[in-house]
């Protein structure tokens, strides 16, 4: 009979143990919770990563979680003693300063979203300046220049507007103006073909390496509208192609 007792009293305090550790996972759980609701980001990291991050008071130890939490970028760079962020590099080592550096005090989570806002700020600037400029500069001045994301990109909004200016164009009577686009499409993917023979750093050429393939898409494009005389940017052809705008009202890229 002490025995059975023994081990009723044994269960209970299995069974207390048991609640009292379900009452923490639940404010574990909470905690974390609220801290993914102030940084959003958090969510693409474990919850043991975040532990790691949340319990350690040096800021640089979010380094080894960055490559997570955005997408392609490996570290930032900390300066004057890690009192503030200055630029955010790539996994393939290309870089970035932040129009203001971010001062990473107080909790984590708030800082880092700092650093977020301060990212999109930063690109949205680098990427209006390139915009504005790439009429202003020979295009392969232009493309070495520019980070190889807003190359991209820069290119996509040119290239939508050439393509619709030549609509306008033909509208006002220039019946050659698509043939014309063609041939300086060709000239502009030759001129890359050229430059990825030569000795160019790995950055540009990965860079280089896309255009061509967003050129020579861009070119069958044009090739088609020719071929099958598409003269009116209301046609189905051209509205049913994925075009990049910058939205002057915005002050932002748009994808139509």
């Amino acid at each position: 009979m002490k025995a059975e007792g023994g081990n009723g009293k044994r269960l209970e305090e299995l069974k207390g143990i048991s609640f009292e550790l379900d009452k923490c996972t639940k404010s574990l759980t909470n905690y974390l919770d609220s801290k993914k609701m102030i940084s959003p980001r958090f969510y693409f990291i474990s919850d043991e990563d975040l532990l790691l991050i949340l319990g350690n008071s040096d800021v640089r130890a979010i380094q080894p979680q960055m490559i997570k939490l955005f997408d392609n970028c490996k570290a930032l760079t900390f300066g004057q003693g890690n009192k503030i962020i200055t630029h955010m590099t790539s996994e393939e080592g290309e870089k970035f300063a932040f129009e203001t550096p971010v001062k990473p005090e107080g909790k984590i989570e708030e800082w880092l979203v700092r650093v977020d806002n301060e990212m999109k700020r930063t690109l949205t600037i680098i990427a209006k300046k390139a915009v504005y400029q790439y009429a202003k500069e020979e295009r392969l001045e232009w493309i070495k220049n520019q980070l190889g994301m807003i190359a991209l990109v820069g290119t996509q909004i040119w290239w939508t507007f050439a393509v619709e200016d030549v609509f306008r164009q033909v509208a006002l009577g220039n019946k050659h103006a698509m043939k014309q686009e063609l041939a300086k499409e060709s000239s502009d993917l030759n001129d890359l073909i050229a430059l990825v023979r030569t000795d160019i750093d790995s950055l540009l050429r990965k860079c280089v390496n896309t255009l061509i393939i967003l050129d020579v898409h861009a070119r069958d494009i044009v090739d088609t509208f020719v071929r099958d005389s598409i003269m009116s940017a209301k046609e189905f052809e051209w509205e049913s192609v994925l075009r990049f705008y910058w939205d002057i009202k915005k002050d932002d890229i748009e994808i139509r």
